[in-house]
C-alpha cells in the first residue's frame, strides 16, 4: 500500500510561484490550466481527479503532493477528531487479612510489546498474623518495596490504603533514567501467596485503560518519521543522512482525515497479489479553522461520488 501523511499547522492556503505556503494544506483539481485549488462546491463534474498538497515544511522549498486520485476510485473518506493518549492505570486491591506466616508477591508484567516473552518484575513481602497482616499494612509494605526498585515502565505508584495503583508511561514521556518511552505502556498484575491458603481475595482491575488516542502528537511524529521516504525520498539514511525537517509537533493533538483510493479503478485492494491501494492521511491541529475549510473542499467533491460528509 502506498501510504502518505500530510500535516497542516494552520497556515492559510496561498501560493507563491507555484509553492504552497509552509504548513498549509490544499486540495487541487486537474484542470485545463494544470493543477489549481479545488473550490468549495466543486464536484467530480469539475475535475475527475484530485490530489492533496502540503507546503513545506519550513526550509524545504517544495510542495509535498499525494498521487492524483480519480473520484470514481475513492474507497474510504473518513475522519476522527483528535484525542490525546491516556496513560494506563492498573490497580491491585487487597481485601483480607493474612491467616498464616508466609509471603505475598505482586508481579508486574509489561505487556507493551504485545507478544511473549513478557518482561516482568516481582515484589515480595513477609506477612504474619502477628505483624504485617491487614490490607493496609500489606499495601504500605508493598509500596515501600516497589518504590525502592521501581520498574522502568512504571511512571508512578499510589497507595490508596487497601489498594495500589500503577501508572504506566505514555509515549514520549521521560523516564527516571533519562530515556524516553517509545510506546504507551500496558500492564498486567498477578498476585501470589505462600502458603496458597493465605489468599486475601485480591482483585486486579484497570482503573484507566491505556489508549493511544487519535492524532496524539507523539504518534503523528512517529508516523511522519516512518513515512519520510515517500514524502521526501529519505531512504538511504546511512550514506545520505540529511534528515528532513518534520512538521509534527509533539505537544499538539491532531484531527485526522483518511482517504483511500484504488490505483486502477477497481474495488480490489490487490491485483494478482500486488498492492492496489493509495492511502492518504491528513492531520490538522485539533479544532483548527483551516480544517473546516479543508472539510468544505473535500465534502463537496466526495459527496458528488456518494460519500457522506466528514464533519469533525
Amino acid at each position: 500500500m502506498a501510504r502518505q501523511l500530510l500535516i497542516g499547522d494552520g497556515t492559510t492556503v496561498a501560493y507563491t510561484n507555484g509553492l504552497l505556503a509552509d504548513g498549509a494544506i490544499d486540495i487541487q483539481k486537474l484542470s485545463s490550466d494544470g493543477p489549481t485549488s479545488l473550490a468549495i462546491g466543486d464536484t467530480i463534474a469539475d475535475s475527475d481527479q484530485i490530489r492533496f498538497v502540503q507546503g513545506g515544511p519550513s526550509g524545504i522549498d517544495v510542495n509535498i503532493v499525494s498521487p492524483w486520485v480519480y473520484g470514481r476510485d475513492l474507497q474510504v473518506v473518513s475522519g476522527r477528531s483528535g484525542a490525546a493518549q491516556t496513560a494506563e492505570v492498573a490497580r491491585i486491591a487487597l481485601a483480607g487479612n493474612a491467616a498464616a506466616i508466609g509471603q505475598h508477591t505482586i508481579k508486574l508484567i509489561n505487556l507493551t510489546n504485545g507478544e511473549a516473552p513478557f518482561e516482568f518484575d516481582s515484589f515480595e513481602i513477609e506477612v504474619d498474623p502477628a505483624g504485617t497482616n491487614t490490607p493496609t499494612e500489606q499495601c504500605t509494605a508493598f509500596t515501600t518495596a516497589i518504590n525502592a526498585n521501581l520498574p522502568h515502565y512504571i511512571s508512578s505508584i499510589t497507595n490508596n490504603g487497601t489498594s495500589i495503583d500503577f501508572t504506566g508511561f505514555k509515549k514520549g514521556e521521560v523516564k527516571a533514567d533519562g530515556s524516553v518511552a517509545d510506546e504507551l505502556v500496558h500492564i498486567d498484575i498477578v498476585f501470589e501467596t505462600v502458603p496458597a491458603s493465605n489468599t486475601t481475595a485480591d482483585t486486579a482491575t484497570y482503573q484507566v485503560a491505556g489508549d493511544r488516542g487519535v492524532g496524539d502528537g507523539f504518534y503523528v511524529k512517529q508516523m511522519e518519521e516512518d513515512l519520510r521516504g515517500i514524502n521526501y525520498g529519505f531512504y538511504n539514511r546511512v550514506e545520505l543522512p540529511n534528515t528532513p525537517a518534520q512538521s509534527a509537533v509533539t505537544g499538539t493533538t491532531y484531527d485526522m482525515y483518511h482517504i483511500v483510493s484504488t490505483k486502477d479503478g477497481s474495488s480490489s485492494s490487490q491485483i494478482h497479489g500486488v498492492d492496489n491501494l493509495i492511502e492518504i492521511y491528513i492531520a490538522f491541529a485539533a479544532g483548527d479553522a483551516d480544517g473546516v475549510i479543508f472539510e468544505n473542499q473535500l465534502n463537496g467533491y466526495t459527496g458528488s461520488v456518494g460519500f457522506a460528509p466528514v464533519i469533525l
